[in-house]
């Protein structure tokens, strides 16, 4: 074996329960691409799943201190406060002998390949952008010289030059996707196993251009979407539904539908083809809202359709314009109740708190959720009320908020999020209370509603569940309420005090008796 694709760790970090916008969906098939362009290449490769195994950092190094190969890749996910932790293991192995070139690709390093180069020296390349080709030529160096040359000039790699400077040459994105090998499946019996749907990428990039998102930028484009055919979809769906007997699939697309009128003729034309083979499926995917119409959707739902991750991402207007969305709320609205009308409940992208928040726009993003009936979990109603904006680099809302800071002296992963406070500074205090109430919820939720799960009847929970998720909703409204008609500001003790006396409110209902 001469090449290690890794999937490290994902140490968890009970501070964070951001994990849908710090690893895109979109991310996951990375290292199985990269493993089949690489296999149709004659070159020998072995991926390692840490993250699937549950192995920890400790365990991940013994295992591959115990192997011999000469280039690591690793998937960088940005993991916060706990990212460092990657790096550590990076150099401990390092540290104790491993003599294998390390190369970083994935989203995060993506953005942040210059700091990681400047802070960490046994890594010796990031992969900027699209990872696949990028990989084959790096692998191809590699395996073709016994030292690799500082100086290698591969289209994607950024490296250090001689004199340690940072260089990089932008590599262009694939354009026709139908030509790509399918992803390489390992594991597969252990995914079902742990009950992980069998995910299937249709399409790369996105045709809007959302300033909180950094899908286009990481591909080095602007408003480009590129989509498989249907009937290349369609083949490897086959070949793993007769092959596998997999019927459960998700489409790890950023955005499913392609661009207008097309776009829809492409998913009606992959519906098509599932009934026309009568294949037992069902399937999931991501979306914008002003991309659901009755006809498409109703074809799709034959077929297998019965998931649908659907951006909202705001009921408020003047959000919807500075995230240039380019939907309304009405467009918004449709979608969910013309979905509910084919029978399915999506679940949503949405962001209560962003830099620009008034307490006019967190009172319509709440009127919206209760008139659209989206508030229906306390799992899913504490991650709706206090979801705050990421502001992750890469993204052009990033730029604005830190425009032309030195941020050299920061590390390169706290770099890679731009703290902010909300410009309104009521806005942000009543954040703060909603974060620390909806934080202590999802906290004490697995213990509370989960693991108790065996030893309480269905009755006894749901309606336990359905007394905190009330709770909460009501808390919010009164507090909002409290916050529209009393002056501020409130000092940092008297947050902690509101937050306090609130979250008591919360553990009581969490724990009543019926």
């Amino acid at each position: 074996m001469s090449i290690v694709l890794l999937e490290p760790p994902r140490p968890k970090n009970p501070k964070r329960f951001e994990d849908v916008v710090n690893a895109p969906l979109s991310a996951c098939l990375f290292t199985d691409y990269i493993a089949s362009i690489l296999r149709e290449n004659k070159i020998s490769v072995e991926i390692i799943n840490a993250h699937l195994y549950d192995w920890s950092i400790g365990q991940t190094i013994t295992r591959l201190s115990k192997k011999s190969f000469r280039l690591l890749c690793v998937h960088a996910v940005y993991l916060w406060e706990k990212t460092q932790e990657i790096f550590d293991m990076l150099s401990i192995l390092k540290s104790d002998g491993l003599t294998a070139y390390i190369n970083l690709y994935g989203y995060y390093p993506t953005f942040a390949y210059k700091k990681i180069l400047m802070d960490f020296p046994f890594i010796d390349s990031v992969t900027v952008g699209e990872p696949e080709f990028t990989i084959l030529d790096l692998a191809r160096r590699i395996l073709s010289e016994k030292n690799i040359s500082v100086e290698v000039n591969i289209p994607g790699l950024a490296i250090r030059n001689r004199n340690g400077k940072v260089i990089f040459h932008q590599r262009p994105p694939v354009q026709d996707l139908d030509k790509l090998p399918y992803p390489a499946r390992q594991d597969m019996n252990l995914y079902q196993k742990k009950g992980i749907v069998t995910y299937i990428q249709g399409s790369r990039g996105c045709y809007g251009n959302c300033t909180f998102c950094y899908l286009n930028p990481f591909y080095g484009q602007t408003n480009q979407w590129r989509g498989r055919s249907a009937k290349n979809i369609f083949d490897e769906i086959f070949k793993l539904y007769t092959e596998y007997s997999i019927t459960n699939f998700y489409f790890s697309d950023a955005n499913f539908f392609g661009p207008g009128k097309p776009g829809k003729e492409r998913t009606i034309t992959l519906a098509e083809l599932i009934l026309a083979n009568n294949l037992d499926i069902n399937f999931g995917f991501e979306c914008r809202a002003n991309d659901i119409e009755e006809y498409s959707l109703s074809r799709l739902v034959m077929a297998g359709l019965t998931n649908v991750f659907l951006g909202l991402e705001s009921g408020d207007p003047a959000s919807l314009k500075r995230f240039k969305k380019h939907a309304t709320v009405d467009e918004n609205k449709k979608a969910i109740q013309l979905l509910r009308e084919y029978g399915i409940e999506p679940t949503f992208g949405f962001i209560m708190f962003e830099p620009n928040s008034t307490m006019e726009s967190v009172r319509n993003n709440f009127e919206f959720l209760k008139e659209m009936g989206i508030m229906t979990t306390p799992a899913v109603t504490a991650h709706l009320l206090y979801h705050r904006q990421t502001l992750f680099e890469g993204t052009s809302d990033y730029q604005l908020i830190v425009g032309g800071t030195d941020r050299s002296t920061a590390a390169s992963f706290t770099g890679y999020e731009a703290p902010y406070t909300i410009r309104d500074q009521k806005v942000e205090a009543f954040s703060e209370v909603i974060t620390n109430i909806c934080r202590t919820t999802l906290s004490q939720l697995p213990n509370t509603f989960i693991c108790k799960l065996d030893t309480l009847n269905a009755g006894t929970n749901s309606a336990s569940l359905d007394v905190l998720n009330n709770t909460l909703i009501t808390l919010f409204d009164r507090t909002l309420s409290h916050f529209e008609t009393n002056a501020i500001p409130y000092s940092p003790d008297e947050i902690r005090e509101m937050s306090r006396k609130l979250i008591h409110n919360v553990e009581t209902a969490m724990y009543k008796k019926e």
